[in-house]
């Protein structure tokens, strides 16, 4: 078997038995294969649905009617009928990508045809009991038990149960090691294995699931008369089971009895699978457990995670690639106030870093645009202040200054009064730099000066310089000229130098007297291809993600507060953090130390009343502090 792929299978009743020895804590290993394989299973019953039609008969026995297959590429395969239990044994507590769990479901399953409302939370309930057997450590839940047993003593001959010859064929233990082409069909590969017809079905039903070793196994009388009782997932919260799985579990066993709010209800098999999935995809978000005892001392965190933005986002990084290759771009973000242009710089501004660039950052503000250079000098000291407290780059640091001294010479002087921490990067005394402002020709020569420091950045460290401004509304003309001079034809003299900018504006706050419009009005005087990014408030879905993975819940069960906040909001990113930060303080939305998640109170929070835009919700906030912290702001 060396060197090519083979599948071992199991009844899921009898692998299971195994499970007694693993824990499905946070730090297990076993826990997400173990979750894997709970999300085959409904995977498994959405295909069925989405082929035939049928979903499989609500019964408390469904783990004695499936079989997992273990497929393995590893070139040393254990044989199956040497060492069964290590072969799964193994995946369960092995990440490794080369072996792959699916399960598959017996057509004795598949005897009823119903597809009502009941049918769907039967199947539900049942796939729970699954789920709950599988998380247990194999122990079926008490309730169920003392039901059967109740059953047992007043139902007659519903309690009968037949007893297995223990010399009984076994299909799963002839021969060796099963290889299978191609996918097997639900509904027939297990019939044709074990050479039945399908008047045999039930019979083999009965074989297949006798395994040798373990003694006679009773058989589970089929439930004729399907009637769900209420389960608790306590025992599976003292095995230290996540609570999030352990809650998933107990809205599919409990919403077959309507114990459920409407907002925790399943309504089918795929929100389970879409639930599963996200555990699995995001398991410090959905599965594993929050410190709520924190939380209630600290309070609701709102992270600066990008929401809805990925278009967004990859377009920039596409604008960027080519100024690598050695084209010159521009890309301008714009957009309402508070829809996130500023966390979209800054995620990409970490890609630039990443990517080995250099980035330099810097913000205007309205009230210094009297002051020239203002965010462009900023941006370049808030860069060589990083050379100079990171001891790690003192090579680089003296690197460059010697190449300023190269290229500039005493020109560096002029450079150095803009920017302090290059006046120390060269060894310049400030008191000594000649102050001659009155010169006509001041800022030309400053932004010929911010060209030459560019191309020597970019050659020096062979990296694409990235300049990065916000709030470009209230540039002052010089700057903006500066960025013109930079993207010009000629600008950077060096071929070997790249340079990339990307500038924020609010919309509607540039006239056609403001000389950034002028700029994006003229791009044909700039040697860069142009690129706008129009960002636009979140749509209800993208919402729904930001709240639920702010408070680690399942989408699912935070919709009902995402449609409130995002009616409230109109989808304003700030706004809506802005609004959870205002609801966690006054206790509308809180941590629940006993359900260990965060709760809130609907009908409150849909009363509360908020300001239309952003600028007044700030206001009003501000309005709302004491004087002495009001006279601190001024």
């Amino acid at each position: 078997m060396s060197g090519r792929s083979s599948e071992h299978r199991i009844p899921l009743s009898e692998l299971i038995r195994s499970f007694q020895t693993f824990d499905y804590t946070t730090a297990s290993s076993s826990l997400i294969p173990a979750l894997r394989l709970t999300c085959s299973l409904a995977d498994e019953i959405l295909k069925a649905k989405e082929e035939t039609g049928r979903s499989p008969t609500p019964r408390f026995d469904w783990i004695d009617s499936i079989v997992v297959y273990s497929q393995s590429k590893r070139s040393n395969q254990i044989d199956f009928d040497i060492d069964i239990d290590n072969a799964f044994d193994n995946i369960l507590t092995d990440d490794d990508d080369d072996d792959d769990i699916r399960v598959e479901i017996l057509p004795i399953l598949f005897d009823n045809t119903e597809n009502d409302e009941w049918q769907m939370d039967g199947v539900l309930y049942s796939l729970g009991i699954v789920f709950y057997e599988i998380f247990s450590g194999g122990e079926r839940p008490v309730e169920l038990e003392q039901k059967q047993i109740g059953e047992t003593t007043h139902g007659g001959e519903t309690g009968a149960e037949d007893l297995f010859d223990e010399e009984d064929f076994n299909p799963f233990l002839q021969g060796e090691t099963i290889h299978h082409n191609g996918e097997i069909s639900m509904y027939q590969n297990m019939l044709s294995d074990y050479n039945l017809s399908d008047d045999d079905s039930t019979s083999s039903y009965d074989m297949a699931f006798h395994v040798q070793g373990d003694g006679p196994r009773k058989r589970r009388t089929q439930n004729e008369n399907y009637n769900m009782c209420s389960v608790s997932v306590e025992p599976l919260e003292e095995r230290g089971v996540p609570r999030s799985l352990c809650d998933l579990i107990a809205n599919m066993l409990d919403c077959a009895n309507g114990t459920l709010r409407k907002d925790e209800t399943y309504q089918d098999m795929s929100e389970v699978r879409d639930d599963l999935q996200l555990m699995l995809d995001k398991p410090s978000i959905y599965l594993h457990d929050q410190d709520m005892g924190m939380l209630s001392y600290s309070g609701l965190q709102i992270g600066d995670t990008l929401f809805g933005r990925n278009a967004e986002l990859s377009t920039i990084k596409e604008a960027y690639r080519r100024t690598v290759a050695g084209d010159s771009e521009l890309v301008t973000i714009y957009g309402q106030s508070g829809t996130g242009k500023s966390t979209l710089a800054f995620e990409f501004g970490k890609y630039v870093l990443l990517d080995g660039g250099i980035l330099l950052s810097g913000k205007f503000d309205q009230r210094q645009q009297g002051k020239p250079f203002s965010a462009l000098a900023s941006a370049f000291n808030q860069y060589c202040g990083i050379l100079l407290q990171n001891c790690g780059l003192a090579p680089s640091k003296q690197k460059l200054a010697h190449q300023i001294n190269h290229v500039l010479g005493r020109e560096a002087h002029h450079l150095a009064k803009l920017i302090p921490n290059l006046a120390t990067i060269l060894g310049i005394e400030l008191n000594t730099i000649i102050h001659d402002e009155g010169c006509t020709n001041a800022q030309n020569r400053v932004q010929y000066l911010l060209c030459r420091f560019v191309e020597v950045l970019s050659s020096t460290f062979a990296a694409t310089v990235t300049l990065c401004l916000d709030d470009l509304q209230w540039a002052d003309s010089a700057s903006i000229a500066a960025v013109n001079q930079l993207l010009l034809a000629g600008g950077i003299a060096s071929q070997h130098a790249k340079f990339f900018f990307l500038g924020c504006y609010r919309e509607g706050e540039t006239d056609k007297c403001n000389p950034l419009w002028k700029t994006l009005c003229n791009n044909d005087l700039v040697n860069a291809r142009s690129t706008d990014v129009k960002l636009d408030s979140m749509d209800e879905q993208t919402l729904t993600t930001m709240v639920s993975e702010t408070l680690c819940l399942l989408p699912r069960l935070t919709r009902s507060l995402s449609s409130i906040i995002y009616h409230k909001t109109k989808g304003n990113p700030l706004f809506v953090s802005q609004l959870m930060n205002l609801l966690g303080k006054e206790g509308l939305l809180r941590p629940s130390l006993s359900r260990r998640r965060w709760e809130w109170d609907k009908e409150k929070i849909q009363c509360q009343k908020l300001p239309d835009d952003v600028a007044m919700f700030f206001t009003n906030s501000i309005e709302a502090l004491s004087e002495d912290v009001k006279a601190s702001l001024c």
